[in-house]
């Protein structure tokens, strides 16, 4: 039935009809109770009375609605209820994020959008898909018109999860041919875009949204969709049969490395096409790349493989990372050695400061062998990951090791020995994969590091955007006031060049909340001035971790709790292979002491060359429990003298326990850090703990000798 403006559903009041498709008519509505226009889709009454139909859809809603995606349209809720009409009938419907915009099929000329234009929908459309796959949920009715792109840019994937209610795993390939000859002669909104698995009626998994997409990028690059037909069965049947030229064919001045990965994906072979979609957003981010350098290059400097290996050694530090190697006949260990490599790729390209060699450009030394440095000026990249894996009897070693493609030193190696079991192989890489991305992605892990250590060296007005970006970094492994003034030097400018770097504004967010945290620099309306650059930086990039930690830092020192959690949970589900994310200790200072040290426990297993202070928390949270032996082992074991919290905490609990030259010596060591400390040191503590903590630290730094001054 159709809902007139006025009528009421619930504390929803209908303002317009704005849509209709397979999954029912679409209103904008207006909810009462929370005072926001929402859309409302009203589900088709065939579903409505099929209990066991409307009992999984409203599972499956339950599962999409926890996504929790930038690019995900959110849904709020599955209800039902009766018109204000004064029917008796229950009409069932859930409400959702209000998207303005255009969808993408009235966006496309018949020309096709330019490459520039193309590739930021198609990175996060990719992004989008990514995240449900993870989550185990398969789109099935991808098209232009479930994609909504709004003014600036960002999009929206609609109906995603609720298109695949409408039809039975296990359809036949006979009641699908069924159901495309009852509309012989008219194309279905849907057919163009299905994929050949579920087309023929077999079995789908996650690689269906991967055809897809293809088919969209398809349309997007040329105008025209890839597989053509007069009736439904005769597009059916060129989905099946057809292979579409490049869309490099059809329309001039495309980048070959996109006509390619288009290719890739409409592969009628699940197993051939790009195998996940968040592999296929590091490769539009990597052909994106290559467009942006490439304006205003000449020619003959645009086209080829070399071309592209000489704009990554001249932005530098790109990480490729080879096909792991196993020379024997074992199947599954075939199969582990390729999984590695991938999901490896996959993890560091979820860190976005990281600038990773999309896999197909690395497939050629799966059978070719090189050393790191040939392997650096073929490819352009700066670091070399490789590894190898040896059965012996039933035991296997992975051996991984990192290096420098242009020192051909050895950055970290490692070998992991584990029995050999080829029912655990995909438990054996979810465990390795977080140990290995987060050892050499995490803000303390090996390429940050080397990066931070190659860029500190220059003078902060020399820096390009992405070297002040990992001298931010470089900050972060010393975090003192030497290097807090340089690094926020260095990013001021980099901002001013860059204004859409998000990363940049997000670790200048986290360089002005140190000014007010720490005490480092300190400039007036430090605060204000980290919101504004975390806000900043969430705008540009909504779905990174990076961002996320930074606004979650700034609203926890504005005492904004709430919002502080909220931003900190966002970035851990968007990066769980973080283990430095800044989130783990927030979510300590905030009060749940025990669910963040054993966060904390967890990044320091991911990545065992974190920095010592990570114990420092544990000695915080044994010292508010008056355990103060436990407290000086954690210290003494953080071994981290240059950080001036350590010297806080050796002077507070030596002094608690009566050991009072060590707890002045300790003071000391702190106002030579800190010469203001006394004074100042109130105000500090207090912007970290809750205040029964801070009387009880202060209490302890009294007694050390250290007057602090009373509350201002």
């Amino acid at each position: 039935m159709a809902l007139d403006p006025g009528v009421r559903l619930g504390h929803y009041t209908i303002l317009a009809k704005i849509g209709e498709g397979g999954m029912g008519e679409v209103y904008r509505a207006n909810d009462t109770r929370l005072g926001r226009d929402v859309a409302l889709k009203v589900l088709p009454a065939e579903m409505a009375r099929n209990v066991d139909r409307l009992a999984r859809f409203q599972r499956e809603a339950r599962a999409v609605a926890a996504l929790n995606h930038p690019h995900i349209v959110t849904i709020y809720s599955v209800e039902e209820s009766a018109p204000s009409t004064g029917s008796e009938q229950g009409i069932h419907f859930f409400t959702m994020e209000l998207v303005e915009g255009q969808s993408l099929d009235r966006m496309i000329p018949s020309g096709g959008l330019s490459a520039d234009r193309l590739l930021p929908i198609a990175v996060q459309i990719a992004d989008a898909l990514a995240t449900a796959h993870d989550k185990g949920i398969v789109h099935r009715d991808l098209k232009p018109a479930n994609v909504m792109v709004a003014a600036d840019g960002r999009v929206k994937v609609l109906d995603f999860g609720l298109a695949k209610v409408g039809l039975a795993p296990a359809q036949s390939a006979e009641s699908i041919a069924t159901a495309l000859q009852t509309s012989e002669g008219v194309v279905m909104g849907t057919v163009p875009y299905m994929s050949p698995e579920q087309v023929a009626g077999r079995a789908m998994d996650h690689r269906t949204d991967i055809f897809s997409l293809g088919v969209i990028l398809y349309e997007m690059a040329s105008g025209q969709r890839p597989f053509q037909g007069a009736s439904s069965i005769e597009l059916a049947s060129a989905i099946l049969r057809d292979t579409p030229p490049l869309v490099s064919d059809l329309r001039a001045g495309l980048p070959v490395s996109l006509a390619r990965l288009v290719q890739r994906c409409l592969d009628k072979d699940p197993g051939q096409r790009v195998q996940n979609a968040r592999e296929l957003a590091t490769e539009f981010r990597d052909v994106s790349r290559q467009v942006s350098q490439a304006k205003g290059t000449p020619p003959s400097a645009q086209s080829g493989a070399m071309g592209s290996s000489a704009m990554r050694r001249d932005e530098g530090f790109w990480i490729a990372v080879l096909p792991f190697k196993y020379t024997g006949t074992n199947g599954d260990l075939t199969a582990l050695a390729e999984g590695l490599s991938e999901d490896i790729v996959t993890g560091l390209a979820r860190f976005s400061y990281l600038r990773v060699i999309s896999r197909s450009s690395t497939l050629r030394y799966v059978h070719e062998t090189a050393d790191v440095r040939t392997v650096g000026t073929q490819i352009g990249a700066r670091y070399v990951m490789e590894g190898s894996l040896r059965q012996a009897g039933s035991q296997l070693r992975i051996s991984v090791q990192l290096a420098d493609a242009v020192t051909g030193a050895h950055l970290w190696a490692e070998a992991f020995d584990r029995r050999f079991q080829p029912d655990q192989i995909f438990d054996m890489q979810d465990e390795l994969i977080p140990r290995i991305v987060s050892t050499c992605a995490d803000t303390f892990g090996v390429l940050a590091r080397s990066i931070g250590d190659a860029v500190r060296g220059k003078n902060p007005t020399e820096l390009s955007p992405y070297e002040a970006l990992m001298r931010g970094f470089a900050y972060h492994h010393r975090l003192n006031a030497g290097e807090h003034a340089a690094a926020r030097d260095a990013l001021e400018r980099a901002v001013e060049q860059a204004p859409g770097n998000a990363d940049c504004w997000a670790m200048l967010s986290w360089v002005y909340s140190h000014e007010f945290g720490h005490g480092f620099n300190p400039k007036p309306e430090s605060l204000e001035r980290a919101l504004v650059a975390a806000r900043r930086a969430v705008d540009l990039a909504p779905s990174s971790h990076l961002a996320l930690q930074a606004l979650g830092v700034v609203l926890f020192f504005r005492k904004d709790i709430a919002g502080c959690v909220n931003a900190a949970e966002r970035a851990m589900a968007l990066n769980p292979l973080d283990g430095s994310n800044e989130a783990i200790f927030l979510i300590t200072f905030t009060g749940d002491w025990e669910r963040g040290c054993a966060l904390i426990q967890r990044a320091m297993e991911l990545n065992p060359h974190h920095p010592g202070w990570y114990r420092l928390m544990f000695s915080f949270n044994e010292y508010r429990q008056a355990n103060y032996a436990a407290a000086l082992d954690e210290a003494v074991k953080a071994n981290a003298p240059g950080f001036f919290w350590t010297n806080v905490m050796l002077s507070a609990v030596h002094a608690q326990l009566g050991e009072l030259e060590a707890a002045r010596r300790a003071a000391r060591d702190l106002l030579a850090q800190k010469p203001d400390f006394a004074a100042s040191g109130r105000e500090t503590i207090e912007k970290w703990l809750d205040p029964e903590f801070s009387a009880h630290l202060i209490e302890g730094l009294r007694k050390a000798g250290l007057e602090i001054g009373a509350r201002g």
